[in-house]
């Protein structure tokens, strides 16, 4: 039996501990690998064995594993992303401004900007460079204070409570340090990058570096915890542990997609082939046919794995007047009929069969009539592999800001639900 605190906290070590998408990728792989898991390269001729447990890398930052059993059976598969909203850091970034060191910026994903002002923030991500004249790469967190955005005082600004607007050009500037007229150093942060990896500040080629908040995760009285990028490291963590905790016997797979928040329209996104190239390469290892392949797929579901909207107490007009989501009432079934979403009543039954023997509760979320939603990698796979597949999530408050919030007992249900999943034949 899993104790609730206790799985949280596991939850919230390993958001601590994955800053970035790239860091969430690393410690992800580094569970797989106390399970028992070996990777493999998409460079590489694979050689699997029957009931072998692999895992596949894309740019450190998408991650696919999968279990190996009777492939005409179809997989069962959770897919969720890595990546949240944040600021990345652009390309000469110094700017010298009035006695101040910025550093130029720009957003990434749809953000909550006031929620990033005031705080102690810090770097973290990847950094290529040249080593006995070939490209090398490391990731990096700094895990210490480096940067502020500070708000303008009241007095400056009265009108910030009346709906002021911050825009990211002009306002959001990150502030390193003060300096004097003779401040003169050039590449600031690459001579920090520099003497954080130990690379001659010459051969460092480039970067990929996002802001994060340096505060760790909290609970909150006893059944309320707030961190940063809950969505969607909350379901990269519920179905990552899920997934190694379950038994062997079927097919399953794991799929930590990147760049869900601007749009999945990379090489690590779910638009790209990464899941269906891995799935098309177990078959060709097992030596099946493409026929048999399309007969798997048939019999393939997804459980996109995404964040949903609880009720905001304070905001009550925003949720729709039936359906209205309660945290720690359960995990969400995502509804929209515009097909943003993949729940349908082809799909649902599914799920809802998995929560009831799993004894957790479920809610079904719809948008308002007047309001646009976001979307999820569901739709995506669904589109391009033609399989059976749900959008889902736990309901949590203040979705895409710097802090967010979310129920305990709806994680532990989603592990739960996942678990059963990965282990039994419902169909």
């Amino acid at each position: 039996m899993i104790n609730v605190h206790d799985f949280i906290n596991d939850l919230i070590d390993f958001i601590d501990k994955s800053p970035v998408n790239y860091f969430a990728v690393k410690n992800s792989a580094e569970i797989l690998e106390k399970n028992g898991y070996k990777r493999l390269y998409e460079d590489e001729k694979w050689d699997l064995k029957d009931n072998g447990k692999y895992y596949v890398i894309r740019d450190d930052s998408a991650l696919i594993a999968f279990n190996i059993g009777d492939l005409l059976s179809g997989f069962d598969i959770i897919g969720s992303h890595t990546d949240s909203p944040t600021f990345k850091i652009k390309s000469k970034p110094e700017i010298k401004d009035n006695g101040y060191l910025k550093l130029n910026i720009e957003n990434y994903g749809g953000m909550i900007y006031s929620t990033w002002l005031d705080r102690s923030l810090s770097l973290a991500g990847k950094v290529s460079y040249i080593k006995d004249d070939a490209i090398n790469s490391t990731l990096l967190d700094f895990k210490k204070p480096l940067l502020t955005i500070p708000n303008l005082a009241i007095h400056m600004n009265r009108e910030v409570n009346n709906g002021f607007v911050y825009n990211p050009q002009n306002h959001l500037y990150p502030i390193l340090k003060t300096i004097d007229e003779e401040f003169s150093e050039k590449d600031y942060l690459k001579n920090l990058l520099s003497e954080e990896i130990g690379v001659d500040i010459e051969d460092i080629l480039d970067y990929d570096l996002g802001l994060y908040d340096t505060e760790g995760g909290k609970v909150i009285g006893d059944d309320i915890y707030q961190i940063g990028r809950i969505d969607n490291l909350g379901a990269v963590h519920a179905s990552l542990r899920a997934f190694v905790d379950s038994d062997l016997s079927k097919n399953n797979i794991l799929v930590l997609n990147d760049n869900e928040e601007i749009g999945s329209m990379t090489r690590t996104g779910a638009f790209s082939p990464f899941l269906e190239h891995i799935l098309k390469r177990i078959f060709i290892s097992k030596g099946l046919t493409e026929e048999d392949y399309y007969i798997s797929l048939s019999k393939t579901y997804l459980i996109s794995a995404d964040q949903a909207h609880a009720l905001h107490p304070n905001f009550k007009e925003k949720s729709d007047p039936t359906n209205k989501i309660k945290m720690n009432g359960g995990v969400v079934i995502k509804m929209a009929s515009n097909g943003s979403y993949t729940s349908s009543v082809v799909t649902n039954g599914r799920f809802i069969r998995l929560a009831e023997k799993s004894k957790c509760n479920y809610q079904t979320f719809y948008n308002r009539n007047d309001l646009k939603g976001g979307t999820t990698i569901g739709p995506i796979a669904a589109t391009k592999l033609g399989i059976k597949s749900i959008d889902i999530g736990e309901p949590i408050l203040a979705m895409h800001s710097i802090r967010e919030t979310g129920g305990i007992y709806d994680h532990l249900d989603s592990y739960k639900i996942f678990k059963s999943f990965y282990e039994d034949e419902i169909r």
